[in-house]
């Protein structure tokens, strides 16, 4: 499937409810072997070589965003070392503010290891909340896992090899959130509120030195 028809199929589901539409366009578009190129080669002709809008991280690509939903194809690296590990943000248990779908594109894939929690929300700072018991699931090609947005905690095992996979993420309402994003220890108490925000820091920073002068898109 190409990333225009995908895009286009998608706008017509309730993206929460017609999940079975969603899961089979998802493999159909991770079944484009090209998607990376077509997308680039857009973006070239659209806005010469200014990457900055397409760029969701480190390493991630946004190949689309509107006020509903952003698809991205990021890329999960093997890794030697702990510094590698927290580029990639391995082994940090958090949560997420928004609902995902992701299907794995290529590589081995890496794992993921979920537990869902069973309390109340909002959770409270140190107070480790009831989880459910641990699940596994490894991202390989035609995989898809959908994660509930602030009713799950998750963190990610490294592939054994470069691996990819989209993720479409559903913007939240924040009319309605009922808590935020938090990162967890390894006995899942609640350390603080947002995900890699020192790392998003660095990106940003780091991207500002090749156009200086120029404003960064929202990461």
């Amino acid at each position: 499937m190409k990333l225009d028809t995908f895009i286009e199929r998608i706008k017509t589901y309730d993206l929460l409810r017609d999940k079975a539409d969603v899961v089979e366009d998802l493999r159909q578009l991770a079944s484009n072997r090209s998607i990376l190129s077509q997308h680039l080669h857009a973006v070239i002709q659209a806005d010469g070589f200014a990457i900055r809008n397409s760029l969701y991280n480190a390493y991630a690509f946004v190949l689309h965003s509107n006020d509903e939903f952003t698809l991205r194809l990021g890329f999960w690296a093997p890794v030697e070392t702990h510094d590698e590990s927290e580029t990639f943000i391995y082994n940090l248990n958090h949560s997420h503010d928004f609902d995902m779908y992701a299907v794995g594109y290529s590589g081995d894939g890496y794992t993921t290891i979920i537990r869902e929690i069973l309390d109340e929300l909002p959770l409270q700072m140190g107070k480790a909340p009831r989880l459910g018991k641990e699940r596994s699931v490894k991202l390989a090609p035609g995989e898809v896992i959908f994660m509930p947005a602030l009713r799950e905690i998750h963190r990610q095992i490294a592939p054994r090899s470069m691996s990819a996979s989209l993720s479409l993420l559903i913007h939240p309402e924040r009319s309605i959130r009922a808590d935020e994003a938090w990162c967890f220890d390894n006995n899942y108490t609640p350390l603080y509120p947002g995900i890699a925000s020192q790392e998003t820091a660095l990106f940003t920073d780091t991207l500002s030195l090749l156009n200086p002068g120029q404003p960064l898109a929202a990461l």
